[in-house]
């Protein structure tokens, strides 16, 4: 009985260690480099950042789930996101945009697709790569923003979600005083 006992006692021990969560970071993980945007556009319109270049440092296809936006301002509409596979078509460049004032981006050779259920393989090369496009529009005047975004994804029945820290900022109108449209959390 006292064996029994233990077991059930190791059983729930080891239960509730396993919090079911995604596991942080993975083959997709934010490799270290910080980016992030400052662009004037006019209330009501539409652009287009190219936020990250995504490389699947693991074995196997990793697919893509959601993207969750961190600290969105009111007034800051994200539209879509696209996901794209980086172009290998010659005299057509690689990524379609850093940052474009119209959505969708030019994407000559290249098909958009919605982020969920989007494949990205193993890394091999550039050529196996995919670039992810978030549209955007502010809906009134003023610095809009938010300061990074979660990528949730898996791989078989794992799941994962890597924190990518490159903020976006909308400052609207287009005449908004470029020194005043900074970056999340970043002064001067």
């Amino acid at each position: 009985m006292a064996r029994r006992c233990l077991w059930a006692v190791a059983i729930v021990v080891l239960a509730g260690c396993s919090s079911g969560g995604p596991i942080r970071g993975g083959p997709l993980a934010e490799p270290g480099f910080r980016m992030g945007e400052s662009v004037l556009m006019d209330v009501g319109k539409t652009g287009t950042y190219g936020a990250e270049t995504l490389a699947n440092r693991g074995r196997e296809a990793v697919v893509l789930d959601r993207i969750a936006f961190l600290d969105r301002t009111p007034g800051l509409e994200l539209v879509g996101p696209l996901v794209m596979h980086v172009r290998t078509k010659p005299g057509v460049p690689a990524l379609a945009t850093g940052f474009i004032r119209r959505y969708p981006p030019p994407h000559e050779g290249a098909t958009l697709h919605r982020v969920a259920g989007f494949r990205i393989s193993p890394h091999r090369s550039w050529k196996d790569d995919a670039e992810l496009l978030i549209g955007f529009r502010a809906h009134r005047t003023g610095a809009l923003s938010y300061r990074g975004f979660e990528l949730h994804y898996h791989v078989g029945n794992t799941r994962y979600v890597a924190m990518y820290p490159d903020p976006l900022t909308v400052c609207a109108p287009r005449s908004f005083p470029l020194r005043r449209c900074k970056l999340p959390g970043r002064r001067g």
